[in-house]
């Protein structure tokens, strides 16, 4: 004998599972949110601009750096300087983003 599951049964026993799409978690850390993409692995962090004055033969030579070294750009100097330094710099930081996209 064959037991048949009624709809009602079948929809209260859906009801009761959870979605399949995963959404992304946001953690909490002493410099502010991060949020992780559960699918892709990537971490999120919020980010901001530092303003700085130097003299203008140091930007020639930053730009005439970034002309040599098509894979840098102004921000990931900045960055390998200050891990060269001793700053907690996250290697993935230090990555040209503008060629994956």
């Amino acid at each position: 004998m064959v037991n048949m599951m009624s709809s009602k049964q079948l929809d209260s026993i859906l009801s009761s599972i959870p979605a399949a799409t995963a959404k992304g978690q946001t953690l909490n850390n002493h410099n502010g949110d991060i949020k992780v993409d559960v699918f892709s692995k990537k971490i999120h962090l919020d980010k901001t601009r530092i303003v700085a004055t130097i003299p203008q033969i140091l930007k020639d030579e930053i730009k005439q750096y970034l002309k040599d070294n098509k894979g840098e750009t102004e921000t990931t100097v900045i960055l390998r300087s200050l891990k060269k330094m001793g700053f907690n710099v996250d290697s993935s930081w230090l990555i040209d983003k503008r060629s994956l996209r």
